[in-house]
């Protein structure tokens, strides 16, 4: 049965423009409204996992790399004249207590299996060098079929290097063969280093985005590029994930899950028609993450996609538009138009519409006024934008500029009452002011936090 259908509200930062000679800049907040608790869709998830080497070395502490020295199972020595730790003699009942990347991998998949609901399937890929199909698609009462699986982890030999494109392409091979309709496709990506195959990422990517599939991307460690993961979840709809710990695994595993199992509309698309005269200077998601969103002209006309809905995370976007000088009166600027999916409820191509209203005053006083909620949003997009802008200035050599924008970052964290984030940003500026450069793991949780500062948008 069909459910009673989204809808778009919004709000501009203004009650109203001036009446001036000059174009005046206009924040329009798009958010997506509508029913909840109406059900959700059965999830075809697709695990794709990093089994390169690095995802077998045993995790050990400080203190207990330094037990192990001190033990006499760890000596110092020299290779090609560069000082190396080698082991010696550790019992396997020891090497025990300290696990690998790969078991925390183990441990979530297990999760995995407790989560799946039998109308859910699910498919498993491991990639290195080369990328194995390990379990093709299945439904997800058959459990057992992925516990069996975790044993092999072990012994696959996939070579040495990291193709994520090709344990990328082999995913969406397997979404591709069971789609089924009323089935919310999802593809999961973990790695914890750089892959060789960076222009097979962006092409499975754009594949992905063509045929609406979301690819959500776990980062482990500091030694990924986020420069690839995070535009691959935002250019499909999917989430990106900064694992900073192999023990925050299981966590993402089953928070992900939890959202590909809180689908109930898809593939939904804000479009907006501009009145004569209005321009869009840039458009970005909101909510749940902040990500910038393409803005092609198409004769006045301007296409978002905004991927699926998960249930208490309705996405919602701000574009900043150049709204012509008018006389006093009011005037619609623009006509915003939701396109979806209910599949559940048997309807493709659900569409909602609003006219986009504004004032335009002679009352300066009225006009200099301005809408809390959304000016909100505004200054949580400036930090955005400071942070990303550091970093570019970073990479430009230019630390000085890197570190005021940083602390410029921190003071409006701070006023938003973002102190934890505020604190770290000042420490990465103190750090670049004492030495010219900035701790990399910093700047990678930097950028992922920021990402987030929107929402908790009430």
């Amino acid at each position: 049965m069909a459910g009673e259908p989204l809808s778009l509200a919004y709000a501009v930062n203004t009650p109203a423009l001036p009446v001036t000679p000059y174009p005046r800049l206009v924040y329009l907040l798009l958010e997506i409204v509508g029913p909840t608790g109406k059900g959700t869709l059965p999830v075809h998830l697709v695990i794709v996992v990093d089994l390169s080497d690095s995802m077998y070395f045993r995790l050990v502490t400080e203190e207990q790399f330094r037990s192990l020295a001190r033990r006499g199972m760890l000596r110092e020595v020299m290779v090609d004249g560069v000082p190396a730790w080698h082991s010696e003699g550790i019992p396997e009942e020891v090497l025990a207590l300290f696990p690998r990347k790969i078991d925390r991998v183990k441990d979530a998949l297990r999760i995995v299996v407790e989560q799946l609901r039998p109308v859910d399937r699910f498919a498993l890929i491991a990639f290195a060098g080369q990328a194995k199909v390990l379990i093709s698609t299945a439904p997800g009462s058959q459990k057992t079929r992925l516990l069996d699986a975790l044993a092999s982890l072990d012994l696959l030999q996939l070579g040495d290097e990291t193709r994520i494109g090709a344990g990328m392409a082999l995913g969406l091979e397997e979404l591709r063969r069971g789609a089924a309709p009323g089935v919310a496709p999802r593809l999961l990506v973990l790695t914890d280093g750089f892959t060789m195959d960076e222009a097979e990422c962006r092409q499975q990517s754009a594949r992905a985005r063509q045929h609406r599939i979301p690819i959500s991307t776990m980062g482990l460690g500091g030694e990924f590029n986020e420069e690839l993961m995070i535009p691959i979840a935002d250019q499909t709809g999917g989430e990106a994930y900064l694992l900073e710990d192999a023990d925050d695994i299981p966590a993402a595993f089953a928070q992900e899950l939890g959202r590909a199992q809180a689908v109930r509309y898809r593939n939904l698309e804000v479009k907006l028609g501009l009145s004569q005269g209005v321009e869009v200077r840039s458009a970005y998601r909101v909510r749940p993450t902040i990500a910038p969103l393409e803005t092609v002209n198409q004769g006045g006309s301007y296409s978002f996609l905004l991927g699926d809905l998960t249930e208490g995370e309705a996405p919602a976007l701000l574009v900043e538009l150049i709204a012509p000088p008018r006389p006093a009166g009011t005037y619609r600027i623009a006509q915003a138009l939701l396109a979806c999916d209910d599949p559940a409820g048997g309807v493709a191509g659900q569409k909602s519409r609003i006219d986009i209203v504004v004032e335009y005053t002679p009352d300066l006083a009225r006009a200099a006024q301005v809408v809390p909620r959304v000016m909100q949003v505004v200054e949580m997009l400036s930090a955005f934008h400071l942070q990303a802008r550091a970093q570019a200035d970073l990479a430009a050599g230019d630390v000085a500029g890197a570190t005021r924008r940083l602390r410029a970052a921190a003071t409006r964290l701070l006023e938003m009452g973002q102190a934890d984030l505020a604190a770290q940003m000042e420490q990465q500026a103190a750090d670049l002011e004492r030495s010219g450069q900035a701790d990399p793991q910093r700047t990678k949780k930097l950028r992922y936090e920021t990402r987030k500062l929107t929402r908790k948008l009430e």
